[in-house]
């Protein structure tokens, strides 16, 4: 498979077809930059793709879609070094953790130590794999989950009782595994499994410095997360739509995200946004402005003179480049 890191000056593809000539996702941030210097991390950064995941799709580069959209670039111009991994999609977390340390010890000089940053299920795998398989090749020296359910999911718990139940169990593994997703993939996600089994067996690495984020949302009624939202808030309370808050935090707990589903963390409440923008024959129209921005993304208040009638401020809208420089400040400050 072929490498993909980035330094400082090295964006890997040109200008994203969604974005046009013009790259506003990064430009949105620049009156950001001039108030805070975003330090890069000491160590290189790999990013770990959760449950259904991947690096980038697609063969021809001008027309390519990463699961973690636009944050290698961002995190390539402050200075980092950022390796994107990729491990089977539908796998049990043992076997997606043990292809994310073939993909690092392949990837990576021998005797480097990392940071690892993972989303959802992502974390899951690095938890394991910090855990046990400890490599001669590398060493990890922290580990940054985003929406993880270090915990369980609740709506994978309704998945898998209230939708399947016991009696239809067998049939739907087999209907699953012919279209590629394993036994342990969707049953590592229950609150079961990963507190009675998972949690127990897989302890913290007192030399690893564990950090989490946690997001949540209230879902409008066209939300993709509306009905997930709603199983989850029932049984758990606050959520990103398919994770608790609550499950979300391992190890120093750094903040609640607020306005954030769970596809918002990889940034793709923006991929999504400037191509219903850019080709809405076929994603279908929304009200963007001619730069093909979300109505508001990044208007933090209301204090315009456009804005002057309006009751009271509007929430701000979730960022998430601007989340991944933090994090890399932020491991900056700690020493990785």
């Amino acid at each position: 498979m072929e490498t993909k890191e980035l330094s400082s000056g090295d964006t890997g593809h040109g200008p994203h077809p969604l974005d046009g000539s013009r790259d506003v996702r990064k430009e949105a941030l620049d009156d950001k930059k001039d108030e805070k210097v975003f330090r890069p991390a000491r160590l290189p950064i790999v990013l770990c793709h959760g449950f259904c995941g991947f690096d980038t799709l697609g063969i021809n580069p001008d027309f390519q879609f990463d699961y973690w959209y636009g944050v290698r670039e961002a995190l390539g111009e402050i200075g980092c070094r950022v390796y994107t991994a990729r491990v089977p999609p539908f796998a049990g977390i043992e076997q997606r953790a043990e292809r994310l340390c073939a993909y690092i010890e392949k990837t990576v000089p021998h005797g480097s130590e990392i940071n690892l940053v993972g989303h959802s299920m992502g974390g899951l795998d690095c938890r394991f794999l910090i855990s046990h398989l400890k490599s001669s090749h590398f060493k990890v020296r922290s580990l940054t989950t985003l929406g993880t359910p270090h915990r369980g999911s609740s709506f994978a718990n309704y998945v898998m009782t209230d939708i399947v139940g016991q009696v239809r169990l067998e049939m739907f593994w087999k209907m699953m595994g012919m279209v590629g997703i394993e036994r342990g993939a969707a049953d590592n996600l229950t609150t079961h499994y990963l507190q009675n089994e998972f949690n127990p067996r897989t302890p913290d690495d007192p030399q690893v410095a564990y950090f989490s984020y946690g997001a949540t949302f209230e879902p409008s009624i066209f939300s993709r997360f509306r009905f997930s939202w709603k199983v989850i808030m029932d049984r758990e309370g606050p959520n990103d739509g398919l994770v608790s808050l609550q499950s979300a935090q391992w190890g120093k707990f750094i903040r609640a995200i607020p306005n954030a589903d769970h596809l918002d963390l990889m940034n793709w409440i923006n991929a999504l946004s400037w191509g219903r923008a850019r080709f809405p024959w076929i994603l279908g129209g929304s009200s963007h402005d001619p730069e093909g921005r979300p109505k508001g993304a990044f208007e933090m208040d209301n204090d315009d003179e456009n804005d002057k009638h309006m009751p009271r401020e509007e929430p701000p809208l979730f960022n998430a480049i601007e989340l991944y420089l933090e994090i890399s400040d932020m491991l900056n400050k700690q020493g990785f």
